[in-house]
């Protein structure tokens, strides 16, 4: 067996276990980080960056947002379904992290907006080598956290997976895992553990059982090979209470990486439901999160998109409405022939017609209905008014060309929540009691958003990730030398 000894143990290295090793080794702490995988980073490596308010870069920048004003915003839109004081004090900490991370050697790009009416909260990090932000481009920033946890004393073992936590006398002491490599096995003794493993997101049983969806059915989240709910079922072994569990829902597509959703996801499409029905003002697709509310709400959680030729030679010269806050997707140039290579490579999931009816039959929808709806939003278009879903006029342009139809499902970024803590991120028992010695961060324990995750302050999980990760630590150290003066 490997024995380890620390002050504090952290399980899991994304960036919420990063942030905590980090600050935990800034305040003296010996750390050990356990990961599982060979690699530090997590899911926020396929990620952009965090949010933030009143950072340095967001001042240098003239934006006036309010830690004040984003706090009862949050709060107005969860109808105050949160922890208010977890919420406030990760908006309070989420300024100062972003300068923290600068210090660190992370670059930032600049506060971005992932859609026009979103506020520029998101802190997309530039990538290693320059360019564009893009996806991954946090990777740099795990990368950077990785680097200082070490260059701070922190001992990083990879390949490493946390198996149960040790508990006596009613305190956590430490972790038990294995090294998945040899298949010895490891134990870290420690005054105190964060645990910041990432949700269940590569757990379809997990999801089925907890999130209220099936993977592949009527849920098509992302999933990051090793997010399994480790911690949660460690920490609920451990007596810790199960918080609130939801999916991070966006609008999505079944096809990976799709370079063409952006053209689709535009407030001009005519947007219906496998009845034919069209059901919602379609300018509201610029919110990822909220779309993926009005799908699941349809028959077999299904919506098809649909522009035509006049729509794609209109945004070819003036560019699409709602441009992605990624840079894929903004160019038509050369959509027909991308369209084709898609078509034929997702026959099930893109369609072409030359007319409503062969459409309809096409994607499979009733066809009376669909050509019904069609001339309904067509006159809607002609008449410069929508009296049914109250669209702005100026995206109403009829659809007399070549037809395009793309299909979209839920997804989920992974899950959020499942773990209860309370604001100093110290687990509760099933009386809200803390655990002595355990504490968790991270989508864990992020359950700041109600039932909808808050895409109009982009970044936010990532953001919460990170601070949480940070006040967890904060308060493990407080803890730490609490017990010595006992």
């Amino acid at each position: 067996m490997q024995n380890y000894q620390c002050n504090i143990a952290v399980v899991a290295a994304g960036p919420s276990g990063l942030a905590a090793a980090v600050t935990a080794a800034e305040n003296g702490m010996d750390v050990v980080i356990l990961e599982k995988s060979s690699v530090t980073g997590g899911a926020a490596n396929m990620g952009m960056g965090p949010f933030g308010v009143e950072s340095r870069i967001q001042k240098a920048n003239m934006i006036a947002i309010r830690k004040e004003d984003v706090f009862r915003e949050m709060m107005e839109y969860t109808h105050w379904q949160t922890d208010a004081r977890k919420l406030r004090e990760y908006i309070w900490k989420s300024g100062s992290t972003i300068d923290w991370l600068e210090d660190m050697g992370v670059e930032f790009a600049g506060p971005c907006k992932y859609f026009p009416s979103a506020y520029p909260t998101w802190h997309a990090v530039k990538p290693e080598g320059g360019g564009a932000p893009g996806p991954r481009c946090a990777g740099t920033m795990n990368k950077v956290l990785t680097n200082r946890a070490t260059q701070l004393g922190a001992k990083l073992l990879l390949n490493t997976k946390a198996v149960s936590l040790i508990k006596e006398d009613g305190r956590i002491r430490g972790v038990r895992a294995l090294d998945t490599q040899t298949g010895e096995e490891v134990e870290v003794r420690s005054d105190a553990v964060i645990v910041a493993t990432g949700g269940f997101g590569d757990n379809p049983e997990m999801i089925d059982r907890y999130a209220g969806c099936t993977y592949g059915k009527d849920m098509f989240n992302i999933r990051i090979p090793g997010v399994t709910g480790d911690g949660m079922r460690m920490v609920w072994e451990a007596g810790g209470r199960k918080g609130r569990i939801t999916m991070e829902k966006i609008i999505w597509s079944r096809i990976p990486h799709n370079p063409m959703e952006t053209s689709f996801r535009q407030p001009c499409a005519l947007m219906v439901n496998s009845l034919g029905d069209r059901v919602m003002d379609e300018s509201v697709v610029e919110n990822a999160s909220v779309s993926a509310n009005i799908i699941s709400r349809q028959p077999g959680a299904r919506l098809y998109s649909i522009i035509d030729s006049r729509l794609v030679n209109y945004y070819r010269k003036k560019g699409v409405d709602y441009p992605s806050g990624i840079g894929i997707g903004n160019d038509l140039t050369h959509f027909e022939e991308e369209f084709e290579s898609l078509m034929a490579e997702y026959p099930d999931c893109v369609w072409e017609a030359q007319t409503p009816e062969e459409l309809a039959r096409k994607i499979g929808i009733d066809e009376d209905t669909f050509c019904e709806t069609m001339e309904e939003y067509n006159l809607c278009c002609e008449e410069h008014v929508d009296d049914i879903f109250c669209k702005s006029y100026h995206y109403l342009r009829p659809l007399t060309g070549k037809l395009y139809a793309m299909e979209f499902c839920p997804g989920a970024y992974g899950s959020l929540g499942g773990i209860q803590v309370n604001y100093k991120f110290q687990v509760q028992d099933e009386e809200y009691r803390p655990i002595p010695g355990l504490y968790a961060s991270g989508t864990d324990t992020c359950d700041i958003y109600g039932d909808t995750y808050l895409f109009v302050f982009p970044g936010n999980t990532m953001g919460y990730a990170v601070n949480s990760g940070r006040l967890a630590a904060e308060h493990a150290v407080e803890y730490i030398e609490d017990l010595a003066e006992e």
